[in-house]
């Protein structure tokens, strides 16, 4: 039985060559969008929930989900997930990648010792859906009453919202993941 480091490491994988191939596919490698700046920094302001932000090169487009970047760790703060998932999480840590727009932020203890990650993708977010549901592959189950679609399985819990998707992963609890979902994805 594949543990979840190495399902986690083939679904990650599986998820860059589904995107890459996408962003070669649409002509984003091509483009200003695929040439964007750095991610904000920790504890960096991000525009408002439901302010946009002006962006170059496919901001509103079909394949974006949002139409302005997010700050994961702003709107999911560091306390709201410790109280959550009842973790010894003390460090918010942002890692977008926003040539993909996908907005990550990395809760951490303070010892490094437990982590957990909650991805925002709002780029082609239904390729990544599938292909995480097919790199779980047996171990996924799908959750009802969440988003368009959502499936739990080692890899994490994962839902879809039209063309924007909300990943939890290393955390046990389904429903602690789905809480933080929950709590997420009304101020996008």
């Amino acid at each position: 039985m594949p543990t979840r480091s190495s399902l986690v490491a083939r679904c990650g994988a599986t998820l860059l060559l589904v995107m890459f191939a996408a962003a070669c596919s649409s002509g984003a490698a091509n483009s200003p969008a695929g040439a964007q700046g750095s991610s904000l920094a920790a504890g960096a302001t991000a525009t408002p929930a439901g302010q946009a932000q002006s962006q170059q090169g496919g901001a509103g487009t079909v394949d974006d989900g949002l139409g302005h970047p997010v700050n994961v760790c702003t709107l999911l703060p560091v306390a709201t997930v410790a109280s959550v998932t009842g973790g010894p999480f003390s460090v918010a840590k942002e890692a977008d990648l926003l040539s993909y727009k996908q907005y990550v932020c990395n809760y951490t203890s303070a010892d490094g010792t437990s982590e957990l990650t909650v991805m925002v993708e709002a780029m082609n977010a239904a390729i990544g859906y599938d292909a995480g549901v097919k790199a779980a592959g047996a171990s996924d189950k799908q959750i009802s009453g969440l988003g368009d679609k959502a499936n739990s399985s080692l890899l994490g819990l994962d839902a879809l919202f039209g063309n924007v998707r909300i990943t939890v992963t290393n955390l046990q609890s389904d429903a602690a993941a789905e809480t933080l979902i929950r709590t997420l994805q009304p101020k996008l």
